[in-house]
């Protein structure tokens, strides 16, 4: 089966500081995908450089079997780290707006969000201007506009940034129904708790290099008594103590204070 996402030998850099490193990925069709790694990792240029953002010094990317161009970024749902909403836009405009650039008439864009709608409690808030919103409220507008296209994949940027434990199951909701329609979900965090119960399969990435990757359960198997498992014994280690160990592995030297804020 050919990949929904494919990284070869990619290469960033950025004067003489290079942001990625040689990272070879491929993230099947059909599963939640989590980019994980301290700040700093490389993961958002990772995400950029997919999204046809930044372009690769070196290396090649391709998405859904073909290189990102225009028509093809119309099947990717794409929320990026950095959010933007015109603060003084109604919120029914500003999905509709969303709908408009993304070529989805107001008619089809109001029956595929109608279910979000309810379900994110946002209907009494339609005719609300956004600045009128919290900022979890506006999350949740941010997340209607990454979807109201129908796309086949979506790419998150550390998406539970900001977000009040109670917006954070209502997006682990948002994904795992996103999963079960069997498309494929690529997010990128530095909470690798989220990663270890929303994904199927995750690359580690520290300092610009990949560490790892493959399935979680198939990971946290080959970690099995490499590191320590606080009583009562847990069936399989966490992320955050095989990444640690993983950083241990590869020489490198361990995350600052800033790198894991």
């Amino acid at each position: 089966m050919d990949a929904a996402i494919s990284l070869s030998g990619v290469v960033k850099r950025f004067g003489k500081f290079t942001a990625v490193d040689r990272l070879d990925l491929s993230i099947p069709p059909g599963v939640t995908f989590g980019l994980i790694g301290p700040n700093g990792a490389g993961k958002t240029t990772t995400i950029r450089m997919i999204m046809n953002i930044t372009k690769p010094d070196e290396g090649k990317i391709t998405v859904l079997g073909r290189t990102m161009d225009e028509k093809l970024q119309e099947r990717i749902g794409y929320l990026p780290e950095e959010r933007g909403l015109y603060r003084k836009m109604k919120v029914v405009d500003q999905l509709l707006f969303f709908a408009t650039i993304k070529g989805v008439d107001e008619e089809t864009a109001m029956r595929r969000l109608s279910p979000w709608i309810d379900s994110m409690d946002l209907r009494p808030w339609l005719q609300k201007k956004t600045e009128e919103l919290s900022k979890g409220m506006q999350q949740k507008v941010q997340f209607l506009g990454t979807i109201v296209h129908d796309p086949e994949v979506l790419i998150l940027d550390e998406p539970f940034s900001g977000l009040d434990p109670i917006n954070v199951i209502l997006l682990k909701d948002f994904l795992a129904e996103f999963k079960r329609q069997g498309k494929t979900v690529v997010f990128s965090t530095h909470v690798l708790e989220q990663a270890e119960r929303l994904c199927d399969r995750i690359a580690m990435l520290y300092r610009s290099k990949k560490l790892l990757d493959g399935p979680v359960k198939e990971i946290q198997r080959s970690y099995r008594g490499k590191v320590p498992l606080p009583p009562p014994v847990e069936p399989e280690p966490e992320l955050e103590k095989i990444f640690i160990k993983a950083v241990e592995e590869s020489g490198l030297s361990a995350p600052s204070s800033e790198e894991l804020q």
